[in-house]
């Protein structure tokens, strides 16, 4: 989903907040299926073998490195690029041995290459790029007929614990009236490709190849708060508005929800191949 402008920030000021909480975004964040990993591979044909891999790869925004982890297992080199230190901090500490995955600090926005990638890719992070220009930066660093991958995992609606989801957007109408917007529709299974869809320049890319994974993941009422406390938009309220929401979220799921609560999920994947 292309970025809009937020109520509770600046796409500047929201995509900075993670690396202050580097440590519980890695322990904390959910990784992504087996599957996605198999399936960029698949389609983007990227050479994945454990010698002489001649294939060239870019990740942006790698984060703590959990999408990383993946691919470089799968036997691919990969250069990374990070915006936060603490988060490449950790990232390296994790891919430690993976010695053809380098990862440096930097601003894809304003970071600059002459390598021309056979697959470029971005978990999660795509969105926090600059509209304005990621579409013909991207392009420049792609050969001709590769392809440019994206995906992000999304909170849906699938039966698991809706009760709760319209439970917790009482809480937030009265604790962060601001952030309801983003929780005032949860996707269904239906809809949730064309809420996440990218539409991307057919000047530059081919109509996009789409995959989505469904799964689910139970949480206590601590570990639910300590995801949301990773969240952009959650880390910019003031402390004690944030500390008030997650109170009451929590005791919502101790007291009506017998402690643990499951998230039903969508991992949307968006694969683009470059034209000539």
């Amino acid at each position: 989903m292309p970025y809009e402008p937020h109520p509770i920030g600046t796409r500047e000021k929201l995509r900075v907040t993670f690396d202050d909480v580097a440590q519980l975004y890695d322990r904390m964040r959910p990784s992504y299926p087996a599957a996605v990993f198999d399936d960029v591979i698949a389609i983007s044909a990227v050479d994945a073998s454990s010698l002489g891999c001649s294939s060239r790869v870019l990740e942006i925004g790698c984060g703590t490195g959990h999408a990383t982890q993946q691919m470089a297992a799968r036997g691919l080199s990969i250069d990374c690029i990070e915006l936060g230190e603490n988060m490449a901090a950790i990232a390296r500490q994790r891919l430690a041995g993976f010695p053809r995955v380098t990862i440096e600090v930097a601003d894809f926005d304003t970071w600059a290459t002459n390598t021309q990638y056979d697959l470029v890719y971005s978990a999660t992070a795509y969105h926090w790029l600059n509209p304005a220009t990621r579409e013909r930066r991207i392009a420049a660093m792609l050969k001709p007929h590769c392809w440019l991958a994206m995906w992000r995992n999304r909170h849906i609606r699938n039966g698991s614990s809706d009760d709760f989801v319209d439970e917790a957007r009482t809480v937030y109408l009265e604790e962060a009236p601001e952030l309801t917007k983003d929780r005032a529709h949860l996707p269904r299974p239906d809809e949730v490709v064309e809420a996440e869809r990218e539409v991307l320049s057919l000047e530059l890319f081919e109509e996009p190849t789409c995959r989505v994974y469904y799964w689910s993941r139970a949480y206590t009422a601590a570990e639910y708060v300590q995801v949301l406390d990773t969240h952009s938009d959650h880390r910019l309220l003031p402390a004690g508005r944030r500390a008030r929401l997650f109170e009451r979220l929590a005791h919502l799921i101790d007291s009506r929800h017998g402690g643990l609560v499951t998230k039903d999920y969508a991992t949307i994947l968006q694969l683009f191949r470059r034209r000539s």
